[in-house]
Parts: structure tokens; sequence; C-alpha cells
């Protein structure tokens, strides 16, 4: 069985590569995910890509705090664990 394998989120007119790793205990691949509150990176519309579990955003608005809850997130495809924020007051202009 393949040990690693790649896939490519693209959002917004931007892309993310991401490398999976298998578990082999767990029989599971885990996501290789960038912590983009360290490296900043926006999209060219000024989005930022923001990780689902981050739960220290000041306008979170839901009960949770976490960006997988809130509206704002959009991610490529159902359960995603990296996405970007829709919230016009952290979009970055420029």
């Amino acid at each position: 069985m393949e040990q690693t394998k790649k896939r490519i989120f693209r959002l917004d007119d931007d892309a993310v590569e991401i490398a999976f790793v298998l578990d082999p205990e767990a029989n599971i691949f885990l996501g290789d995910f960038p912590d983009f509150a360290e490296c900043p990176r926006y999209t060219k519309n000024g989005y930022c890509w923001v990780n689902a579990t981050n739960d220290d955003c000041p306008y979170a608005e839901s009960g949770y705090g976490d960006c997988g809850s809130c509206p704002h997130f959009h991610c490529e495809q159902p359960r995603d664990l990296i996405g970007i924020c829709k919230n016009e007051l952290l979009r970055k202009e420029g």
C-alpha cells in the first residue's frame, strides 16, 4: 500500500498542496496541515486560509469558537480540515 499521497485544496483561485502520510497502526492517512496562524496565507481576494480547529478568532460566531463551526469558514469538500475565512473583518486588502 502507498505510504503517502497528496491532495490539492483549491479555494478562491488559490491552491494548497497537503501531504497525507499513512499511520500504519490506525491504518488511516493523516494530513500534514500548515499552521496558518504562524505562517499566514491569503487568497488573491484577500481571504485568509485557516485550520478548522483554530479556536482563537475574536469574531467566531459559533458556541464552540472554532473556525470549523463558523459560518464564515468555507472549505472545498465537507469535513475538510482547512479552508478560507470569508469574514470581511479579517479580509486583507491589496
